[in-house]
């Protein structure tokens, strides 16, 4: 039976406490308020009731409140913030393509490579993508894209979105687009990245990206196939990057302390 709280309070009204009844309690918590989240129902910078008001508007025990909101912090759904309460979360993948690559000025400094937006149209996903993902070959977005450095192009994208949620893609100027993807979702389209996965290959370059890349024949090319997320772990984006392999870099730290530490204590850091 579901358990609807009496009151609105921010961001928005809290949602019944339904789902899967043999869940525990916080578990369907969890999974309420995450919902909220992945259908923009709550916005990144919302902020959320107080745990206690939460527990009462529910009238749940605090723990179990606690237990969910832990998880949602641990998942980088929501920010806790000393002395100010839990947000909404907006995670930072902006560049997170660019950390495994090294574009650098004479000075030594990180730039970000000029984007351009080569194609974009409704296609039927290939099947040999659609095998790979294990997804239906249905119609999708398809962004065909490039991004240059000192006037030779480093970096090419294919890129597949759901062509419903992301319409607005295809009729705004790309000046509004921008040169990272996940801010124009969430601002054009309400779609909000939470989580990637990546699996990376180094590969003979094909024919048709050795040409766009400039590169010569037996040169080899890093591929990257990522799948972007929602706060529910619904697939957002699919994307196929292809570079030159001979500026492919990674880097991972593991149970590293200290100050001087490389470890991704909050999304931010995954900026490159």
């Amino acid at each position: 039976m579901a358990i609807e709280p009496p009151l609105r309070q921010s961001p928005a009204l809290l949602p019944p406490l339904d789902g899967d009844p043999h869940l525990p309690l916080y578990r369907r918590l969890y999974l309420a308020f995450a919902q909220q989240i992945a259908r923009g129902a709550w916005r990144p910078g919302d902020s959320l009731p107080a745990e206690t008001r939460i527990a009462e508007l529910y009238r749940i025990a605090p723990g179990t409140v606690r237990k969910a909101i832990d998880e949602l912090a641990d998942r980088r759904l929501v920010d806790r913030r000393h002395g100010q309460g839990t947000f909404i979360a907006r995670p930072n993948f902006d560049n997170a393509m660019l950390r495994f690559f090294r574009f650098r000025d004479d000075r030594g400094a990180p730039v970000l490579p000029e984007s351009r937006i080569l194609h974009r149209g409704v296609i039927c996903l290939p099947a040999a993508l659609a095998q790979r993902w294990s997804i239906p070959e249905a119609e999708m977005i398809h962004l065909a894209r490039e991004r240059s450095w000192e006037g030779q192009v480093r970096l090419i994208e294919d890129i597949y979105l759901p062509a419903v949620p992301f319409a607005a893609l295809l009729e705004a100027e790309e000046s509004s687009i921008g040169p990272l993807l996940y801010p124009a979702y969430e601002r054009l389209c309400g779609q909000v990245v939470y989580g990637i996965e990546e699996d990376i290959v180094i590969r003979d370059a094909a024919g048709p990206d050795r040409a766009r890349l400039g590169l010569g024949p037996g040169a080899l090319a890093v591929e990257i196939a990522r799948i972007a997320r929602n706060a529910v772990g619904e697939p957002l984006e699919w994307r196929l990057s292809r570079a030159e392999a001979r500026r492919f870099r990674y880097h991972l730290a593991l149970g590293m302390e200290g100050p001087d530490a490389a470890w991704p204590h909050d999304p931010a850091s995954m900026k490159a």
